[in-house]
This record gives structure tokens, C-alpha cells and sequence, in this order.
């Protein structure tokens, strides 16, 4: 399974203001015959891109008509134009409570909170929206698009496929539900959609990319290495491609170019611990102790939590012979994850070659005990399974 670290990226255009008729849609209860004439003024001044201008205008005229509630949507676009985000959620959220079903004051908030990385706040109002206009495509692929932000991938998915079947959005619904299922470890469907996009985007070496790493979380490894290496011909500084193709070349034995392609995932992308530490893993197999010392305490030393460079390290150490630098290394790998038994394992062996044999039996003891009671844990499982497949025959 790769484990790549990437951020959800979708290139999904959105607008920024939306169609608000400024006629009198709710009854007013004075004349609003000046108001109007300000709306005008407003509307000349935003053809001109001159936005304070077009607020004093708005202004002017709520002044005069405070109930009409396309004002505060138009004024608060006008705020969104002028970077004004707070000043644009209170128009929008007046404009809303004086017309409760006027789409344009929930979706222009939505994609306010939305542009201000506001994930949890947009999602109510662009649900509002919807409700009240099932039809509006701007509002449910920010929905879409919100949950996707807010890691909520199965809600995404939900809105993503109905969008998808309606055929709207084209590769951004794919790219959308392929890293939504990528995410959900759903990884037959990721391959169906990715390979959607695959054939829509022939030359995008990310959706490749994301399409190799669906296809080897599917024990299709040639297949992905093709993709992998599809992605670094159309795009050869595209980040994490070489890291993916090395993962799954050096799952099949091939540590030489798998070494290779870490080393350049490395170049493009130095600050990667992920591949350094597979370098580092594999100068261990080959028994470059020092090379992989150095480089697996730059991984310790770049992410100091992470338990299996630790236990890389500690390996490397106790091969070359510096048991009490592997004790130190170990003892923190066990601290993290006390319940993985190959951690007691590994600390015993470094006690033991330390000199200190009790400390090393205690260990050992643990390790034994944990395996124990997964193995235990596992059978119990298998059992109730079968238990429950003899009653599900059983006939009625």
C-alpha cells in the first residue's frame, strides 16, 4: 500500500459573485424610487472595478431601503471584491435573514466562508441553498468540495456521484472521486474513475500518478508501474511519482532501481523523510551500514515519532555494533507503539548485546505475550466469522 502525503488539490473554478436581481423582490413598505437610482450609481461603478465607490453607493441606498435584501447581497459581493470577508458574512447573513429562501444570500455565503478556508461554516449554508434550488450546480460542487476539505470523503462521494451521473463536471468530479476513494481505501473504485480520467486527461501525469497508486493498492503492480512511469514521462518533476514507482519496484525485489528513483524523488524533493528512509532501508539490506545510519538518523531527526525509522535505526546500529546507541534508538520506538511486539523484540536484542540480560528476557517476555493475544485476538475473529456464515446457511 503507498503511503504518499498529499493534499487534496481540484481545480474547480468558482465565482466569486452571483446573478442577484436588485428589483424589489420581497414587498417594501416605502418608495424605493431613490434606492433605486443608488443601485444604478452602484452597478456603473462595479462595470468600473471602482468598489468603494459602489459600497458607498449600496450603503446609500440600504440606508433607504434596509429590507430590501438583494442590496445586502449586492453589497456584500462588493466587500468580497474588496477583500473584505468578515464585512461580506454579515451582508450575506443579513440579506438571508430578511429573505430565508433567497438562494443567492446562502450561496454567496457559502463561497465566502468557502474562499476564507472556513470548510465547517460553508457547508450549512450552501446545504440551504440546495435545498432550496436542487438544480444549483455552483452550490453543491463547493458542498462537494467543503467535505472534501473537512476529510468527510464518504458525504463527498455521496454529492460527487450524483454529480457525476448527472454528468456534470467532467474530469473535476473524476479527479474529486478518485482521491475521495484513494482516501476510503476504496480502491476498486478509485481504478474506475481514474481510469475515467486517465482517458479523458492522456497527458496529465498526476491523474497517472494517482491512477498507479489505485492500481498497486489492487495487487496490480505492473500495471501501476506502468502509470508510475507514464506520470514521470509527462511530468518528470511531478513530486511523489518517483517515490511511488520506487515503493512498489522494491515490493517486487528490485532494490537497484528502486534505490534509483528515491534517490531522485529526493533530488526533486529533499525534504521527502518517506524516501530517505527507504534509501536508508535498503543500504541496510545491503549492509552499507554507515550510509544507512546517516540517513536514517536524518529521517529520526526530520520526524522524531516516526516508530519505524526508529526501529530501522536501531537495526543498523545493533549491526554495527553500538548497542548502546540502539538501546536509546529502540527504547523510543517502544515507547510510541508499546503494543507492537517486533518493538520488544528488537529492544530484547539490543539489551542483550548491551549486557543487560534481564532487561533483555523482560522484553522478550512482552513480545511473546502480545503475540499471544493477537494471535488469540485473530482466531476468535476467524471463528466468529465462520459462526456467522454456518448460521447465515442455515435454512429458514
Amino acid at each position: 500500500m503507498l503511503y504518499i502525503q498529499r493534499s487534496i488539490n481540484i481545480l474547480l473554478i468558482f465565482f466569486l459573485s452571483c446573478a442577484c436581481p436588485v428589483g424589489a423582490g420581497v414587498a417594501l413598505q416605502q418608495d424605493v424610487s431613490e434606492a433605486r437610482q443608488l443601485v444604478e450609481a452602484a452597478r456603473t461603478a462595479e462595470a468600473k472595478e471602482a468598489w468603494p465607490t459602489a459600497e458607498v453607493s449600496y450603503l446609500k441606498a440600504i440606508e433607504l431601503a434596509p429590507q430590501w435584501a438583494e442590496l445586502w447581497v449586492n453589497l456584500g459581493v462588493v466587500y468580497n471584491r474588496m477583500g473584505k470577508m468578515d464585512d461580506a458574512i454579515r451582508s450575506f447573513s443579513q440579506a438571508a435573514r430578511l429573505w430565508p429562501n433567497l438562494v443567492a444570500a446562502h450561496l454567496n455565503l457559502g463561497i465566502t466562508y468557502f474562499k476564507a478556508t472556513r470548510y465547517e461554516l460553508a457547508t450549512a449554508p450552501l446545504e440551504r441553498a440546495i435545498a432550496i434550488d436542487p438544480g444549483n450546480l455552483q452550490a453543491r460542487q463547493l458542498l462537494s468540495l467543503s467535505l472534501i476539505a473537512l476529510e468527510k470523503f464518504a458525504e463527498a462521494v455521496e454529492q460527487l456521484e450524483k454529480l457525476y451521473s448527472e454528468q456534470h463536471g467532467g474530469a473535476p468530479i473524476l479527479r474529486a472521486l478518485g482521491q475521495c476513494y484513494l482516501r476510503l481505501k476504496l480502491y476498486d473504485k478509485a481504478v474506475a474513475r481514474l481510469s475515467e480520467l486517465v482517458r479523458l486527461e492522456p497527458n496529465s501525469g498526476q491523474a497517472h500518478l494517482w491512477l498507479g497508486e489505485a492500481l498497486d493498492n489492487t495487487s496490480q503492480p505492473e500495471a501501476a508501474i506502468f502509470e508510475f512511469r507514464r506520470a514521470i514521462k509527462l511530468d518528470p518533476q511531478l513530486l511523489e511519482a518517483h517515490y511511488a514507482l520506487g515503493l512498489t519496484l522494491l515490493k517486487k525485489g528490485d532494490l537497484d532501481e528502486a534505490a534509483q528513483h528515491f534517490s531522485e524523488e529526493l533530488k526533486l524533493n529533499p525534504h521527502m523523510a518517506l524516501a530517505l528512509y527507504q534509501l536508508g532501508k535498503i543500504n541496510l539490506t545491503r549492509g552499507q551500514l554507515d550510509t544507512a545510519i546517516s540517513m536514517l538518523t536524518g529521517v529520526i531527526e526530520a520526524v522524531p515519532d516516526f516508530r519505524p525509522g526508529l526501529e530501522a535505526l536501531g537495526q543498523a546500529l545493533l549491526k554495527k555494533k553500538d548497542a548502546p546507541r540502539a538501546v536509546e534508538v529502540l527504547e523510543r520506538a517502544v515507547k510510541l507503539d508499546p503494543n507492537w511486539p517486533d518493538g520488544h523484540v528488537l529492544l530484547g536484542r539490543a539489551y542483550m548485546a548491551a549486557g543487560q540480560r534481564q532487561e533483555a528476557m523482560e522484553q522478550f517476555e512482552i513480545a511473546q505475550r502480545l503475540s499471544s493475544a493477537e494471535r488469540k485476538r485473530l482466531e476468535e475473529k476467524v471463528n466468529e466469522t465462520k459462526s456467522s456464515n454456518g448460521a447465515a446457511r442455515k435454512p429458514g
